[in-house]
């Protein structure tokens, strides 16, 4: 069948084919214009073009038995045409997968804007009175939630979140820098000056936000849990001291007591011995001691009476280190020394203690000493050894017990006035 022998309806079909093959030569055309209109692939769809437009002519003659260039292909096979015209289709397939390819490796008109409409933040590029020179799609959606309107000038945003002047369902939740929370997402506003162009830009903090917002809720726990602790560290300490007054009281009770009863025996006693009146000095000298350390004294002048005391009494104090600083530990040792003195005279009958103190950025180190006599049993810790013991728990502490080549107590505890969280 030649091309002269077809119908209206087979030369419509063709016709419409042809068309649609000659908008797609002219599209393939332009886009190659715009990439680069001087290169051999332009001038070759330009040749694509023409040869799509030989068919519609064509056509076009023969529905209107207006023979003018179709008289030369009028008795061409049909096959032909339809084979010529799935070879210009073939040729536009191959265009437009070069158009395809060379766009990905191109930057366009519209690059930087698509690539900007895609950024999950804001951003928004303008002069320095505000007009915008490019705004994305996230920072013109962020426009319409918190003003309720597209983003015309920047600087006008930024005076209306200052006057709080937004929508009612936006938060203005910091004023420097701006946090706004506006549809279940908060964001940070932050503008970067660049010569005249002023840059907008819109951070999702929602999840830093939220993170914030659980810090700050388990800080005011802390400081809460860190305020009852203080409170409570303040009540042991009243009871500590409470307790070592009462066991103060008792010791100085027993140990009077003792004196007066073994004074009045001496006493009564016609004949006494040298060794009966050197026992009842003893016994006087201690609760002596035990008296001067009670006296309500600064503690720089406790460690000195207790010094002069141990002096008077016969007994050398060697000290070698600083004393500590905090008010609390100068308690500390001056108690535990005067436990320790009280024993190396009553057990050990000692002359002379030295006392190493060391310390660093925890602890206390001390190390107590005598020249007294040592016991070749075991040592049971009872009356002042318990005491320091127990003493030392108070304050994270610890103690032992040294028998060679003298004895010794090396004692530590934990430094300083409280202790928080």
């Amino acid at each position: 069948m030649t091309l002269d022998n077809l119908n209206n309806v087979a030369t419509s079909v063709l016709f419409v084919v042809s068309m649609f093959m000659l908008v797609v030569s002219i599209q393939v055309a332009v886009e190659i214009a715009d990439i680069n209109v001087k290169s051999y692939a332009f001038m070759c769809s330009l040749f694509l073009v023409y040869a799509s437009f030989i068919p519609v002519q064509i056509l076009a003659e023969i529905g209107n038995e207006n023979m003018l260039f179709a008289k030369i292909v009028r008795n061409f096979n049909v096959h032909f045409m339809i084979f010529y015209i799935l070879f210009i289709f073939s040729l536009e397939g191959i265009f437009i997968n070069r158009i395809l390819r060379a766009r990905k490796k191109q930057i366009g008109k519209n690059s930087i804007k698509e690539s900007m409409d895609n950024l999950p933040d804001g951003i928004c590029f303008s002069k320095m009175d505000g007009t915008p020179l490019l705004v994305n799609r996230r920072m013109q959606e962020l426009s319409y939630q918190v003003f309720g309107k597209r983003l015309v000038n920047d600087v006008m945003c930024e005076r209306l979140i200052g006057e709080g002047k937004i929508k009612a369902n936006a938060t203005i939740l910091q004023d420097n820098p701006i946090v706004i929370k506006s549809a279940d997402k908060t964001w940070l506003i932050q503008v970067i000056y660049h010569d005249s162009i002023r840059e907008t830009l819109a951070y999702d903090v929602s999840l830093e936000w939220a993170l914030l917002g659980e810090i700050k809720k388990k800080n005011k726990e802390i400081n809460d849990a860190n305020l009852r602790l203080k409170d409570y560290q303040k009540k042991v300490g009243e009871y500590t001291r409470k307790k070592e007054i009462l066991e103060a009281k008792i010791s100085i009770h027993d140990k009077i007591g003792q004196s007066l009863i073994y004074f009045k025996h001496y006493l009564e006693k016609k004949n006494n011995s040298v060794e009966e009146r050197n026992k009842l000095i003893k016994l006087w000298t201690e609760s002596l001691l035990i008296l001067d350390e009670k006296k309500e004294e600064s503690n720089n002048s406790s460690w000195e009476k207790l010094l002069s005391t141990a002096e008077s009494i016969g007994v050398n104090i060697h000290v070698s280190g600083e004393l500590p600083s905090y008010e609390r530990d100068r308690n500390v040792l001056v108690g535990i020394v005067h436990e320790a003195l009280n024993n190396a005279i009553r057990h050990g009958e000692a002359k002379n203690v030295w006392i190493s103190l060391v310390e660093d950025q925890i602890k206390i180190y001390c190390d107590i000493s005598n020249d007294g006599v040592v016991k070749s049993t075991a040592i049971k810790e009872r009356g002042g050894l318990k005491n320091i013991r127990e003493r030392l728990k108070l304050y994270g502490g610890e103690m032992q017990i040294v028998k060679e080549p003298r004895f010794s107590l090396q004692i530590s505890w934990i430094k300083g006035e409280d202790y928080d969280i």
